[in-house]
């Protein structure tokens, strides 16, 4: 999935949801710990975006922090960014938390591009073709928690990518 060549260099990788409070800041803040874990800081560089402008410069939602903390993984510290082609442009990979993300990335980016851009929950090799990582603004902190889980299975499949250099 992931070209042993690109990460030889330096792979520029950014989660994108809606708001960019909730799901890819929690991406965001989980992968760079694995990352940083499987030693690969200097050649992986993480960061996240939303596709619509509603936060732009707020911090992620609390609850998304919250979950975040109970698991074990950093928090604080964001502030929400829309998507912009010219973001696009220098990016090597694309993680969308779903499907009408993904649709309007795609959009943006002015056609598919099946190496470049992708749903994040195809990284988690127990998900269905497909599969979202469901929005939990506005749930409970179950919901935040269940939302968060996949995104670390998922985060977990990409870091064992990189670590492996596999494609």
């Amino acid at each position: 999935m992931v070209s042993a060549a690109i990460v030889a260099a330096l792979m520029r990788i950014a989660f994108v949801c809606l708001g960019n409070i909730c799901r890819s800041p929690m991406a965001e803040q989980v992968a760079r710990r694995l990352v940083e874990q499987a030693g690969l800081s200097a050649s992986v560089s993480v960061g996240s975006f939303g596709t619509a402008g509603y936060h732009v410069g707020e911090p992620a939602d609390p609850q998304a922090d919250s979950a975040l903390a109970r698991r074990g993984w950093p928090s604080g510290g964001h502030r929400a960014r829309r998507i912009s082609r010219a973001d696009l442009l220098g990016l090597d990979l694309v993680l969308c938390a779903d499907r009408a993300n993904l649709a309007d990335v795609t959009a943006l980016a002015g056609g598919p591009d099946p190496e470049h851009l992708r749903l994040l929950r195809s990284y988690d090799p127990a998900s269905p073709p497909g599969a979202d990582v469901p929005d939990p603004w506005g749930l409970d902190d179950a919901g935040f928690d269940r939302c968060l889980a996949l995104i670390e299975y998922a985060c977990r499949g990409l870091v064992d990518g990189l670590a492996g250099g596999t494609d």
